[in-house]
C-alpha cells in the first residue's frame, strides 16, 4: 500500500521545502522507496530551457533523490509569484488533471511520496469564477496533510487559522512540524497553546539549520 503525505504551511517562507528535504533525506537514508513531488513551482532559475536552482533541485541535493526534475513537478515557472499569477504570466492554465496524472506516474514507481504545496493552505493556483486552492490539490491527490509552522510571535494565529480551515474542509491532518524553534518563552508557550487547543499531533521540532529531522515515520504517514 502506498504511503503519501502533503506538506503545507501556515504561510510562505515557513520552511516547507527545507522540511520536505529533511524528510526525504531520512526516508532515502533509511532505504525507503520514496520520492518528492511539487505540483506547481514558481521562482525557478530557467536558462535556455534548462531548470537550475529551484525548490525541487534543493530537495534533490539535500536528500540524494535520484530522479529527473521534469518528473517531480507538473508546472515549473520562472517568476517568483503566487502560482496563479506565475501561470498567468506564462500564459498557462494549471490543470489539476495533469497534476493527478503526473502524481499517479510516480505512484507506479515509488511506495512513499512526499508532496509539497506552495504558500499556505489558501494559496491560489487558478483564479476566475472557480479558483483552485491548495486544499483542492490535496483533495485531488487524496492525501492527508502535515503542517509546517513557525514558533515565534504570530504563530498561534497563523497555525490555528490553518488548522481550523483544513478541518472545515475535511482535510485529515497527521500532525504539525515546528520550524526555526529557539527555545524561548514565546516559542514554548506558542507551541503549548497550539497543541493544547487543537487536536493536532506534534511530529517534530526543528532548530534553525538542523541537518536531520527526528521524526517517527509511521506517525508522519498517519499509521
Amino acid at each position: 500500500m502506498h504511503k503519501k503525505i502533503f506538506i503545507t504551511g501556515t504561510g510562505t517562507d515557513i520552511g516547507k521545502t527545507y522540511v520536505s528535504a529533511l524528510l526525504m533525506k531520512k526516508l532515502i537514508s533509511e532505504k525507503y522507496n520514496a520520492c518528492y513531488f511539487k505540483p506547481v513551482l514558481s521562482g525557478a532559475e530557467i536558462i535556455n530551457g534548462v531548470i537550475g536552482d529551484c525548490d525541487i533541485r534543493y530537495v534533490k541535493n539535500i536528500s540524494g533523490l535520484n530522479e529527473d526534475i521534469s518528473f517531480l513537478g507538473s508546472y515549473i515557472f520562472k517568476d517568483a509569484f503566487s502560482p496563479h499569477l506565475a501561470a498567468k504570466k506564462a500564459n498557462c492554465i494549471i490543470d489539476i488533471n495533469k497534476i493527478v496524472g503526473d502524481y499517479n506516474k510516480l505512484l507506479e514507481k515509488y511506495e512513499y511520496i512526499i508532496a509539497e504545496g506552495a504558500g499556505g493552505i489558501i494559496c491560489p493556483f487558478c483564479d476566475g469564477e472557480n479558483p483552485v486552492y491548495t486544499k483542492d490539490i490535496i483533495n485531488a491527490l487524496n492525501m492527508n496533510a502535515v503542517i509546517v509552522s513557525t514558533t515565534g510571535l504570530g504563530s498561534i494565529n497563523n497555525a490555528m487559522l490553518t488548522i481550523y480551515y483544513m478541518q472545515q474542509h475535511n482535510i485529515n491532518i497527521n500532525g504539525i512540524i515546528f520550524n526555526n524553534y529557539t527555545n524561548s518563552i514565546i516559542d514554548n508557550d506558542n507551541i503549548d497553546f497550539i497543541l493544547k487547543n487543537t487536536s493536532v499531533k506534534l511530529l517534530s521540532t526543528l532548530y534553525h539549520g538542523e541537518e536531520n529531522i527526528n521524526i517517527n515515520i509511521n506517525e508522519l504517514f498517519g499509521e
